[in-house]
């Protein structure tokens, strides 16, 4: 019988005579003309590199730095960052340390990261990332500012800065590996939550100025021209209580005033409880 293919206990199949034997199983073979031009190819590629990166050496030896560019400083002036970059004009671009510029900049406090590119036309091209101004920190006399990390910077005249929030009784300590102090966790935690709850606000963001930091459970704001401390706490829900602090703002301050109250409690919920300053209530019932 034609094509009748038996299959004996042994389990092997047999082909009737006549029948061509199965084909090999193609492309096992890695002698043949298809491995040899990988190979070619990879070796072709692996000396293209070898001479680019000779050529990269030699092309360093021949160029001169010609010019420092600095781009993203925002707070830094262009002198300042010079300074720090004296004498790379002139000098054989080979013999920079990108490294070692590159940490030598990030001594400046309000530099966060700086990253530095050779070009073949002889500039050197610096991308700063500086350190982002979250508040004022007022202590005693001295005014620093404290990043949207936690670094306590020194005081900087711009605009950027001048308009931010101030803080007081913010605790911080010796940053690690930094020359920089930063605010504890706990402390700073709180200042950030309720700095991102007020710049959410649509009315409390107008009028907050200034926020009083405790570790009992008494953190306040007050605004401008009054002497009301309202009382948020640190134990969060800030949105919420901003809220609470608008609605009373328009229906009562508006109407008795800037001084009429010593403190308001927006801690509870639900409940508001303010406590009349003595000193003008006395004065609002004298002849």
């Amino acid at each position: 019988m034609e094509g009748f293919v038996y299959e004996d206990d042994s389990g092997i199949s047999q082909t009737p005579a006549g029948e061509p034997e199965p084909d090999a199983v193609v492309g096992t073979d890695r002698s043949g003309p298809g491995w040899k031009a990988i190979a070619l190819i990879m070796l072709i590629m692996l000396v293209g590199l070898f001479a680019l990166g000779l050529y990269a050496q030699q092309w360093k030896k021949s160029v001169w730095v010609r010019e420092v560019v600095f781009s993203g400083n925002h707070l830094l002036s262009g002198d300042e960052l010079k300074r720090k970059t004296e004498g790379l004009v002139g000098k054989n671009i080979g013999d920079v340390d990108s490294k070692a510029l590159s940490e030598e900049l990030m001594t400046l406090p309000y530099v966060r990261r700086a990253d530095v590119a050779e070009e073949l036309n002889g500039i050197i091209r610096i991308s700063l990332k500086e350190r982002l101004p979250m508040a004022r920190l007022v202590r005693g006399e001295k005014v620093q500012v404290i990043d949207t990390e936690g670094y306590i910077l020194p005081w900087r005249d711009h605009s950027s800065v001048s308009s931010l929030l101030r803080v007081t009784g913010l605790k911080t300590s010796k940053a690690e590996a930094s020359q920089l102090s930063k605010a504890r966790e706990r402390s700073f935690t709180v200042l950030r939550e309720v700095i991102d709850a007020v710049k959410s606000t649509e009315y409390a963001r107008l009028l907050v100025r200034d926020i009083v930091l405790s570790q009992k459970n008494t953190t306040y704001f007050s605004v401008a021209g009054s002497p009301t401390r309202f009382i948020v706490g640190n134990d969060g829900d800030y949105k919420e209580k901003l809220k609470k602090f608008e609605i009373f703002w328009q229906k009562v301050v508006s109407k008795k005033g800037l001084d009429g109250y010593a403190t308001v409690d927006l801690r509870f919920a639900g409940k508001v409880f303010a406590v009349e300053n003595r000193r003008q209530s006395s004065l609002n019932k004298a002849p």
